[in-house]
């Protein structure tokens, strides 16, 4: 009788026989570090070379609030305020989505690049090769094949259902918890082999980093679970417990303490009316890592009958997974790791709990890594027997040139918001949203009337949505169509009555057509929905000056001054106010304080001359006309003012030569052109 071979002690490692076994046969001594070099090199450059055409694009969709105009992104001094509030809240939005590290990059971003678009697109790169890098690591480290970790990591980087996450540089929270996860998996597993403290702190960093990233990181426990469930191992209690625990302190303070919950946008349907489609998406969400075709953004907030189709393939497709993972989960370890893996990622993006959508592309991130170790491992089992080794080969290549292509291709639709826009209005051509967009990209080019046609239509398809109102107010007001303006900006604030944005504008409409008591409430209301909003006190100042209240005007711009003493407009408007009072020294004060912020800032050198030349202080007030024509030779009153003051002085030739100049670019002084007439 035999005797049985004694158990190796990395047994869970799943490094198994051909027979009858999923998982391939370990092919890389671990002192042999080229293949793992060559293996981060490849996946390098196949990341690069797919996305390398995603450079060219420009900001669209939700990069203009959480970019563009995102005040909070364009100073390090904002890094608290990222900490404790909504990942927008520098734009002026309430959303519910709490992603710090998301926006510390964009802060690092803007460091570097300001709103140079490239240097966005080109982090969003980076960021997704190093998660396709993590996931490498992690399945060589559970698997110890280096084959199978690195076709997993290459299809992973080259998929083209991930261009949502990549491509759209608002999509980078996705790359950003799933590198932090990743992170945290491997450190994890390394607790027990290598320095426990090191690691063990390495872990938790990572996953604090990865809940402040995303929230769907909140499932990174029930991954090491389907780990341990999948290769019987015990669960390590002291290890596991921690990540439990910074899971529930995540939530914790995200409710009780910043006041942070829910999702935005999410669809008030009940779970029985949501349900069918969750098993559509579970089938397009197949035929997409299969077949990724047709891909587009906006799946939106959809019902499904359980008569649909898809739905009923859907739970056909879920059953029989399931079904098959249980019942050779002894046998094939990697295939019910794999499908549990998939399983489990997708649960916070279900729709269990309502979401702002039924489903989107990018909430495959996480869960294709199940997909692409199922993939890789049929390639690598093939390419393991002597008979298919070539054809295996041809296969993975081929596999991999068809997705790289699609991909890139994919990268091309993102790169203008026009087309990206038109082209996937065909999908979702009930998509309120999506008109709104558009109207937003005609009016970037200045096609107003497509854009007033595209808002409308937005208007149409959803009578309550505030921002397509907001923004066919703002072309209005661009159009001068004053009472337009006020009727739509008064439709978008009673929608929405925290866009503090809108009622400043509301605001500016109102003061255009002179109603200054409706524009000081508007204002004032405004205010009251954002104590930080420096335009609103520098309007509200603007109107109590126009009024005559210069005292009110002055406590005005002083709060605005408060909130941005580096804003050059609220000095010069503090400087009318005190000219006009005579406080002359006060008003000059300001004048200065506005040119040391904006040094070309060519009225207030004008206003800064004329009071020199009320003060009889010529030789100032020449210096400042003429640091104006020195910044611009086309100012064309400070031509004007010169001629006053030479004319004064009874350096008739010098007055004319500057009064000609000024007549020249357009302006007329005819008392002085009277007054010089003898001595032409």
């Amino acid at each position: 009788m035999k005797k049985k071979s004694p158990k190796s002690k990395n047994a869970n490692r799943m490094i198994l026989s051909r027979q009858g076994q999923s998982t391939p046969p370990r092919i890389i001594p671990p002192h042999n570090k080229k293949p793992v070099f060559l293996s981060i090199f490849l996946i390098i450059l196949f990341g690069f070379a797919v996305y390398a055409n995603s450079l060219n694009g420009q900001f669209i969709w939700d990069d203009t609030g959480l970019i563009e105009k995102n005040l909070s992104i364009k100073s390090f001094s904002n890094l608290p305020k990222a900490f404790t509030k909504g990942i927008v809240a520098g734009a002026g939005h309430e959303y519910h989505f709490y992603r710090p590290i998301q926006t510390l990059t964009y802060m690092i971003d803007y460091f570097f690049w300001k709103l140079n678009v490239r240097g966005y697109h080109l982090t969003n790169i980076v960021l997704h090769i190093a998660a396709a890098l993590s996931v490498y690591w992690l399945v060589n480290v559970i698997f110890h094949n280096n084959l199978l970790s690195l076709l997993t990591g290459i299809f992973f980087v080259i998929h083209p259902v991930h261009t949502e996450a990549v491509t759209y540089i608002s999509g980078r929270a996705d790359s950003l918890a799933l590198l932090f996860m990743m992170l945290s998996f491997v450190f994890y597993t390394k607790i027990a082999s290598t320095k426990p403290f090191g690691a063990f702190a390495r872990m938790t960093l990572c996953y604090t980093l990865a809940l402040l990233s995303r929230e769907n990181s909140l499932i990174l426990p029930a991954l090491i679970l389907a780990y341990h469930c999948s290769f019987k191992t015990k669960v390590p209690a002291k290890r596991f417990l921690s990540l439990l625990i910074l899971a529930g302190v995540y939530l914790a303070v995200r409710v009780s303490v910043l006041h942070i919950a829910g999702t935005p946008n999410a669809s008030a349907t009940t779970l029985g009316q949501r349900l069918p489609g969750i098993f559509v998406a579970m089938t397009t969400y197949l035929r997409l890592l299969v077949l990724p075709l047709n891909l587009h953004m906006e799946y939106g907030n959809r019902i499904s009958a359980w008569s649909n189709p898809k739905a009923l393939l859907g739970i056909i497709l879920v059953a029989a997974l399931l079904t098959y993972a249980f019942k050779r989960r002894n046998q094939d370890r990697l295939i019910f790791f794999s499908i549990l893996w998939f399983a489990a990622a997708l649960l916070p993006v279900s729709n269990l709990y309502p979401l702002n959508a039924f489903m989107a592309e990018h909430w495959l991130y996480l869960p294709s890594i199940g997909f692409f170790l199922i993939v890789a491992n049929g390639l690598c089992s093939f390419y393991n027997t002597n008979k298919f080794k070539f054809l295996t080969a041809v296969s993975a290549v081929g596999l991999s040139l068809l997705y790289s292509y699609i991909t890139v291709k994919q990268n091309s639709y993102w790169r203008e918001p026009m087309r990206f826009y038109e082209r996937t209005l065909k999908y979702a051509p009930d998509s309120s949203r999506l008109y709104n967009n558009l109207g937003t990209a005609y009016n970037a080019i200045h096609e107003k009337e497509k854009a007033i046609e595209a808002y409308k239509r937005a208007i149409e398809l959803n009578a309550n949505y505030a921002d397509a109102y907001y923004n066919l107010a703002n072309i209005y007001d661009d159009q001068n169509k004053a009472a337009e303006a006020i009727a739509a900006y008064t439709k978008a604030v009673f929608l929405a009555p925290h866009n503090a944005d809108a009622y400043t504008n509301l605001g500016n409409a109102y003061e255009a057509v002179h109603k200054m008591p409706e524009a000081i409430v508007s204002y004032k209301k405004a205010i009251e929905f954002d104590p930080g909003h420096v335009e609103a006190y520098n309007n509200l100042g603007r109107v109590y000056q126009r009024m005559n209240k210069n005292e009110e005007a002055i406590a005005a711009y002083k709060e605005a001054i408060k909130i941005n003493p580096g804003y050059a407009m609220v000095y010069y408007n503090l400087g009318i106010v005190y000219q006009a009072m005579n406080r002359l020294e006060e008003a000059k004060a300001a004048y200065k304080t506005a040119i040391n912020i904006k040094n070309d800032y060519l009225e207030a050198y004008n206003n800064l001359g004329n009071i020199s030349r009320g003060t009889h202080k010529n030789q100032e007030a020449i210096a400042s006309y003429k640091k104006i024509i020195e910044i611009d030779p086309n100012y064309a009153m400070a031509y004007s003012n010169l001629a006053i003051i030479y004319f004064e002085e009874q350096q008739y030739e010098l007055a004319i030569e500057y009064f000609d100049k000024g007549k020249a670019l357009g302006f007329t002084n005819p008392a002085l052109l009277e007054a010089l007439r003898p001595y032409r």
